[in-house]
């Protein structure tokens, strides 16, 4: 495998999560826009909530880019370091956006969860793929 290849790998792990969360974060605010939860008034800020929700998990993708720390054989082998890399930045940005945001809970909800569980899925994909002692020379 070529160092290309991998760096493909991580990235479509970080564009993966990306759009497969906005995805998941439009569906729930059309629910809760039909619902007339939200977007209700007479205003040209009905359709700001999916604006916010492409916003969010742009930062998300960008707050996951040390993925590409696994790059270095001793941070994929080390399921330790290879979790920080994966969620640390990403859980920063969580506690900062519900500090932010606590009096309303459907941010949270539709802007944080699905990033998370979609990170969460492929990060144990990832280490379910790695082959013990890879760091090892031989």
């Amino acid at each position: 495998m070529s160092l290309t290849f991998i760096n493909m790998k991580y990235l479509k792990l970080i564009i993966i999560c990306f759009f497969g969360s906005t995805i998941i974060s439009f569906l729930g605010l059309f629910i809760l826009s039909s619902l007339k939860y939200i977007g209700a008034g007479d205003s040209d800020f009905n359709n700001l909530p999916y604006g916010i929700a492409i916003g969010i998990n742009l930062c998300f993708a960008l707050g996951t880019f040390p993925i590409f720390l696994n790059l270095n054989n001793r941070v994929r082998s080390s399921p330790g370091w290879s979790a920080t890399s994966f969620f640390l930045l990403p859980a920063v940005f969580v506690f900062i956006l519900l500090l932010a945001m606590w009096d309303q809970p459907w941010p949270g909800i539709l802007f944080c969860i699905p990033y998370l569980a979609l990170l969460v899925v492929l990060f144990l994909n990832f280490r379910k793929n790695i082959v013990p002692n890879t760091y090892l020379h031989k």
